[in-house]
């Protein structure tokens, strides 16, 4: 069986929706997988600007033992009335890796969400047998889904209860304003790197917190 690196053990690829009415749940995503003591890695990372989209998706998805694929933008675009196709392909990457690329990727958890359940299936009917869970655009729903999968998958004991690390998120969503005001940073714009710093800061201040 191939090793697997300690940094490709605790990645986790995320692959989701970039859009304005999904970013709270990108950033409950983010934060869950942070907490849990893994690390988040997004097409939307800091990188090389000749770097071309699909070649650092392939990277993303070979340097990620985890990813998380969110299929719930099968709606029709409303500015160019089509649907999103961006999801399904870079999960079909990976599914395509598995499937063909030997051991190397043969054991790396998918994690498939959606927004309601069986509404992928009605387009994408391949994806038919994989094990979809549906979070019906509730970050609380989101929390439970990636922690309790990513406590399964990694068997690792150090991981916090879902509901703890939902409060946790409501208390940092609650006070993110204040720390991108603090940062120098627009709240409604603030970038892929930045959230994951202000993040790691926050969690490391809480748990610094809790120990005293």
């Amino acid at each position: 069986m191939a090793r697997i690196s300690s940094a490709q053990k605790d990645s986790v690829f995320i692959n989701c929706p970039f859009s304005d009415d999904y970013k709270e749940l990108f950033h409950c995503i983010i934060f869950c997988v942070l907490a849990c003591g893994f690390r988040p890695r997004s097409a939307l990372e800091a990188g090389d600007a000749g770097d071309i989209r699909l070649e650092k998706i392939v990277r993303l998805i070979k340097e990620s033992h985890y990813s998380i694929h969110d299929l719930s933008a099968v709606e029709l675009d409303k500015v160019n009335n089509l649907p999103r196709f961006n999801m399904p392909f870079e999960l079909g990457l990976v599914i395509g890796c598995k499937k063909v690329a030997g051991d190397k990727y043969a054991n790396r958890p998918i994690l498939v969400m959606e927004h309601n359940a069986y509404t992928s299936q009605k387009c994408l009917s391949d994806i038919a047998g994989q094990d979809l869970q549906a979070h019906q655009g509730s970050a609380k729903r989101v929390t439970r889904i990636v922690r309790t999968w990513l406590l399964l998958q990694s068997n690792r004991t150090d991981i916090p209860g879902h509901v703890r690390v939902q409060r946790a998120f409501e208390q940092f969503y609650e006070v993110l304003p204040e720390l991108c005001d603090a940062a120098g940073l627009d709240s409604d714009e603030v970038s892929y790197p930045d959230f994951v710093y202000l993040t790691q800061q926050w969690l490391v201040e809480q748990n610094a917190a809790s120990a005293t």
